[in-house]
């Protein structure tokens, strides 16, 4: 029974054959060059039930393919190197609710949206390379995140909502533009890698010696 199924660059659709071993596919990786995946492709993963973790990197992708949220197995999600520029239909994750990680970096995404507060069990967050100038403050509520990855973006500022995320332990802001960090961020207590370098901070709070579990700084 195959189990996983790498297609790269060559890959103008899913082979039909692949409808043969749907129900045991767990792992899929399209990569297919920076062409647009044909419709035809995209609908097909709706068959791939048992699909724990799925790769669209480089497939023209200018939003979130529906036939990804009928996924109920799918734990990760990566859609790299895409043209994302809007990501309103996060709200419809809610249906992958085994979905623990997602990753949306090297994309044009310019803002997440306030309904990214639904997404409660997701763990691990990338949303490196996009052009984000702002951040929601209900990005505090994703309480389950352990690992933030908003480097290489457009930050001026941070919401203070983020010192609500009590599990957070690594925590990635650097090529931004931020020039003062909130103090609440070190109320994220559990954090051991915090990487800050290339922003413009003049000066950093005190506040860090709270962070006792912290084990990697970089400013």
């Amino acid at each position: 029974q195959l189990k996983v199924l790498s297609l790269r660059s060559n890959a103008g659709k899913v082979p039909a054959s692949v409808t043969d071993v749907a129900g045991h596919l767990q792992r899929l990786r399209l990569h297919h060059g920076g062409g647009p995946l044909p419709v035809l492709a995209l609908n097909s993963l709706k068959k791939l039930a048992a699909l724990r973790e799925l790769e669209l990197v480089a497939c023209g992708l200018e939003r979130i393919p529906h036939a990804i949220f009928s996924l109920g197995a799918l734990q990760e999600l990566d859609l790299k190197d895409n043209h994302l520029r809007s990501i309103e239909e996060i709200l419809s994750f809610q249906h992958c609710r085994k979905l623990v990680t997602l990753r949306l970096w090297h994309n044009q995404i310019a803002y997440v949206p306030e309904h990214v507060r639904k997404l409660r069990g997701l763990e691990q967050l990338y949303l490196s390379h996009n052009k984000l100038e702002t951040l929601p403050s209900q990005l505090g509520m994703c309480c389950s995140l352990r690992l933030l990855d908003i480097s290489h973006n457009g930050l001026r500022s941070l919401p203070p909502e983020l010192g609500l995320l009590q599990n957070l332990q690594h925590l990635a802001l650097s090529y931004n533009a931020l020039e003062a960090l909130p103090d609440e961020l070190f109320f994220c207590r559990k954090l051991r890698t915090l990487l800050l370098g290339y922003n413009h901070l003049s000066q950093l709070s005190p506040q860090v010696g709270a962070l006792r579990a912290l084990g990697r700084l970089e400013l």
